[in-house]
């Protein structure tokens, strides 16, 4: 999967071909892994945080497909579409409060990277931070 880049603006933007299938293209990575998740509590916002930390950290493609731009409202809006129905799906993880921390927070991890990739030093730091936030998605003990 390439870098998630529905959050940012071409000029085509929300009608650019490129957005419309990298959504696609996460949708199918969220559901591969949930698909291959067995552990029924938290399964959607395990499988959101780690495919955006994977596509994130994942090496830039350089040239015309490569994520450029800013983040654009009306995508945003799209994705937000797109994560209430995903919740509607996975009744219980919309409401909890440590599942919506580590959405919210992957969500700002991509946010930063869009500014600001991740090298080679950064990596074992996002490492770090991608095994915290997936703790938040199993239950408490």
């Amino acid at each position: 999967m390439s870098r998630p880049f529905p959050m940012m603006s071409t000029e085509d933007s929300p009608h650019d071909p490129l957005l419309a299938e990298a959504l696609v293209d996460f949708d199918r990575a969220v559901q591969g892994l949930i698909a291959a998740d067995p552990r029924v509590h938290g399964r959607f916002s395990r499988a959101y945080v780690t495919a955006i930390f994977r596509a994130c950290l994942a090496p830039a493609a350089p040239g015309p497909g490569a994520p450029r731009g800013r983040p654009d409202p009306q995508i945003a809006q799209a994705l937000k579409q797109w994560i209430q129905g995903q919740l509607l799906q996975y009744p219980g993880e919309g409401s909890d409060p440590r599942l919506t921390a580590a959405r919210r927070a992957a969500h700002g991890f991509w946010l930063q990277s869009l500014a600001d990739p991740v090298d080679a030093d950064g990596r074992p730091r996002a490492n770090r931070l991608l095994d915290g936030l997936l703790a938040l998605t199993h239950p408490q003990p």
